[in-house]
């Protein structure tokens, strides 16, 4: 059994709060179609704007940020960049700049490179975060052997073990046999659904794998990704909501969106969490930087005023209990 404690966040007054995820993979370098093949220099993340964000996130009262596979540094082809959700995530943690703030979770797939080395490599950002590392691994009906090893390696890495726990599983299956093995190992489930009613069978499920697996269902957390498009009215929020749609920013059909007010959108967040279908949401934002500022400074808010989040910063200075915040 793993190390880390995944219970039931609270808010000061000993409510349940939701968990709060931010999905930073588009921010993330992205080659012209206009740029020759076999240029030699091209767009490139700073590590420095990337810090910015991870700022914000931790004045948001963000549990966790994710970096997904599709992450890059820089446009250049290189055949180590499916490492590079894992370099940012490196370097975030040298340079300090999770601490006291939200857990990292890099997606890594385990196909390129013996998993053990990965684990190893998690567990090496997971000791110089001071113990707020994770890794979203790929699921599949036969991925449980994976898990459970990468599980053995933790619970036998000393710098797995910093702050106490142990890094973060994290999942996301797209089909209800890969749901099941998610329940069984994972301390959090990201889930791609638009309808509130099959959320709450997924996660149904997924409690329900966990207890047969001898688990606590509460230990795992099952959050629904949602792009989030926030303006000061409905109506501009909803247009470029259908602007980014057509883009193809986030394309995949099944994803939910939510697009409103700060306030609406605390409204659809807090309808799927009271309702059960939800133990939170990993926001994706719409557009880069206006949804992550909008995410700290309003969305936040809202979701402290319902006791639905705690631990968010008041003006410039940081007042968030790790005691009650979630995955912590």
């Amino acid at each position: 059994m793993s190390q880390h404690q995944n219970a039931q966040p609270q808010n000061a007054s000993g409510t349940p709060t939701l968990t709060l995820g931010l999905d930073l993979t588009t921010l993330g370098a992205k080659a012209s179609s206009f740029r020759r093949p076999d240029a030699s220099t091209g767009e490139r993340v700073e590590l420095s704007d990337v810090a910015e964000y991870v700022a914000l996130a931790r004045e948001a009262g963000v549990d966790l940020i994710a970096f997904g596979e599709a992450f890059r540094l820089d446009t250049n082809a290189r055949h180590d960049a499916w490492l590079d959700p894992a370099v940012i995530s490196s370097r975030l943690a040298a340079t300090g700049a999770l601490a006291d703030g939200p857990i990292v979770v890099p997606a890594l797939p385990a196909g390129f490179l013996d998993p053990v080395r990965l684990a190893r490599a998690v567990a090496g950002i997971h000791a110089r975060s001071a113990g707020r590392a994770g890794w979203q691994l790929p699921i599949s009906a036969t991925a449980g052997g994976v898990h459970a090893e990468v599980r053995r390696v933790w619970e036998a890495t000393p710098d797995a073990q910093v702050g106490g726990r142990t890094p973060l599983i994290v999942t996301a299956p797209l089909e209800a046999t890969t749901a099941v093995v998610a329940g069984r190992y994972s301390d959090v489930v990201r889930l791609q659904v638009s309808d509130l009613a099959e959320a709450h069978r997924r996660r149904a499920a997924i409690r329900t794998a966990a207890e047969q697996a001898g688990r606590n269902p509460d230990d795992v957390r099952v959050v629904v990704d949602a792009v989030t498009v926030i303006a000061q009215d409905a109506p501009s929020a909803l247009f470029r909501a259908d602007l980014l749609r057509d883009l193809g920013t986030h394309a995949d059909h099944d994803q939910l969106t939510v697009a409103g007010t700060a306030r609406g959108v605390a409204d659809v967040f807090e309808d799927w969490f009271t309702q059960g279908a939800v133990d939170g949401f990993v926001v994706l934002p719409g557009s880069l930087p206006a949804d992550v500022h909008a995410l700290a400074h309003e969305l936040a808010p809202a979701l402290v005023e319902r006791g639905l989040l705690a631990g968010v910063s008041s003006g410039a200075s940081t007042t968030s209990s790790t005691a009650s915040r979630a995955l912590r």
